[in-house]
């Protein structure tokens, strides 16, 4: 009997060690005007990144938070630079604002304020980073508030980043070569090129991003031959960008023209544009180029053809742009649904499909647009030139120079040009139109942007405040960056007219009982 009450104790004594973690996780803290020599308490923190993130010190399944202030170039804490740092699943590194957004990392332009490379699962909260112009500093990536490289498990909440330098090939969030990255909750304000860049990367998630060029390129400075001064790029650059997702984001180029997305089969690392999506989002005065364009890049083969690609649930607002709301050039296997294209006055084209001399022929082109609403083009609303597989299906042409083209093909099925009566709304269908419960299996016929999507599938959870309107944003930074009126987050319900100017809410919005059931787009498992 003493054996065996001898061996059950043991065999306790294996399980509670088993159970135990292997790491015994701590938090610490930094500041600005900390000291390395201080123990890294709240009262005493550490002053430098160098010295606080280390084996020794935070590390995996730590927490390090900064304290207010200023850190970067120009000062004795330095910037965020992690490389090599392998953690796992539950035993993330976090790194964590005290007080969001009220730590700022500065780049002087020559470098990047925030970098993680060849790392994994490394989590940033509440961080404010920006760097400046700099025309001593022209290589690509130099200026840039946030970098990710050779990396996987990644993520950035409640964050903001300003001003990559726009003398180089630049981006606020350049992901590079990595995979399973989410942004999520970001602010994006003065860039040229692109607000969030997904480079030869896999299944990244950008979720509630805003970005606002406010100034776009600059004289002298980088992509003058792709765009005019003033002008800028993408909320997100898919370059090429494989099974990833751009949701419930909004670009606003109310400052300065912009494009909202691109999808760039170029191949690199032999990737395949494919299987991305961008649903639940809107881009407002994407006046720079093609509101949204998925290309063919560079060779004459599928290879280099964007495929298997979705847009749905999106608004393009108050187009005036020389070019397409949507441009599908080359492509295989690509939808377009539930989606709003509202002219400004000078918009040319509502969607075009056409084909180039790389990526995919007409023979192997397919495309598929149902649910879809274009008003106020001075050309085409709908145009598809250079694909012998394609449909269109409840497709309402409103007030546009020609409605489709070409205009007698019978691949056009369920169509209208009767007027659409959407009023004032710009990103849901009011009741009372002529587009309500008009596309197919009773749905609306134009984007419905009113409750959140995640990891691709959409929830009956409300995207906007039901009490104001607002849409999702975290606190002020330390400069006031984002607390503009007229050109940040906090208001941009208001040039959308959510729940104002003449655009109520729909009866009961966000009362749980009354909420949309989920909708799969496509669960993500990892």
């Amino acid at each position: 009997m003493i054996i065996i009450r001898g061996l059950l104790l043991f065999a306790m004594f294996l399980i509670v060690c088993l159970q135990a973690p292997s790491v015994q996780s701590a938090t610490y803290y930094i500041s600005p005007t900390g000291s390395d020599a201080n123990p890294g308490t709240s009262a005493r923190p550490w002053l430098t990144f160098v010295y606080a993130i280390s084996q020794t010190r935070a590390t995996c399944g730590d927490t390090l938070i900064l304290k207010d202030g200023t850190y970067g170039d120009d000062t004795s804490a330095g910037k965020i630079s992690i490389t090599a740092l392998a953690c796992t699943a539950g035993n993330e590194l976090k790194l964590t604002a005290e007080n969001q957004r009220q730590a700022k990392i500065f780049d002087n332009g020559t470098g990047q304020a925030v970098k993680i490379s060849n790392s994994s699962y490394i989590n940033l909260d509440g961080l404010y980073a920006r760097s400046i112009d700099n025309s001593a500093a022209v290589n690509a990536g130099q200026g840039e508030p946030f970098r990710i490289s050779g990396s996987h498990h990644i993520q950035a909440k409640n964050i903001l980043g300003v001003n990559p330098n726009r003398y180089a090939n630049s981006h606020i969030i350049d992901v590079f070569e990595s995979q399973d990255i989410l942004v999520e909750d970001f602010e994006g304000y003065v860039f040229h090129r692109h607000c969030t860049m997904g480079f030869k990367s896999e299944r990244m998630v950008v979720r509630r991003a805003y970005c606002n060029p406010r100034g776009g390129r600059i004289p002298g400075g980088q992509g003058l031959d792709q765009g005019a001064v003033g002008t800028a790029g993408a909320v997100m650059s898919f370059y090429p960008c494989r099974d990833c997702i751009l949701e419930n984001s909004i670009g606003d180029g109310s400052t300065s023209p912009m494009q909202f997305v691109e999808m760039n089969a170029t191949f690199n690392g032999n990737m395949l544009m494919s299987g991305s999506k961008v649903l639940g989002s809107v881009c407002y005065k994407c006046n720079a180029g093609n509101g949204i364009y998925l290309n063919a890049r560079k060779v004459a083969d599928l290879n280099h053809t964007p495929q298997n690609n979705t847009i749905r649930d999106v608004a393009i607002i108050d187009f005036n742009s020389r070019s397409a709301g949507i441009r599908v050039s080359n492509g295989v296997n690509n939808t377009l649904d539930h989606i709003t294209i509202l002219g400004g006055g000078s918009g040319v084209t509502g969607i075009l499909a056409d084909d180039t001399a790389v990526g995919s022929t007409p023979e192997t082109n397919s495309i598929t647009m149902s649910n879809i609403l274009v008003a106020g083009m001075t050309g085409a609303g709908f145009q598809v030139v250079g694909h012998l597989t394609w449909n269109g299906n409840k497709l309402f042409s409103d007030g546009n120079r020609l409605a489709f083209d070409p205009s007698l093909a019978p691949n056009w099925t369920n169509t209208s040009t009767r007027a659409h009566g959407m009023g004032t709304c710009k990103v849901w269908v009011p009741t009372g139109t002529a587009v309500k419960g008009a596309g197919t299996g009773g749905s609306d016929i134009g984007a419905n942007i009113l409750y959140r999507y995640v990891n691709g599938v959409l929830t009956s959870t409300p995207l906007w405040d039901p009490r104001t309107g607002e849409f999702p944003h975290g606190a002020p930074d330390l400069d006031g960056t984002n607390r503009i009126e007229g050109q940040s987050l906090f208001d941009i319900h208001r040039r959308l007219n959510v729940n104002t100017g003449g655009c109520p809410f729909p009866s009961n919005y966000g009362d749980s009982d009354t909420l949309l059931p989920a909708r799969p787009m496509g669960l993500r498992t990892s």
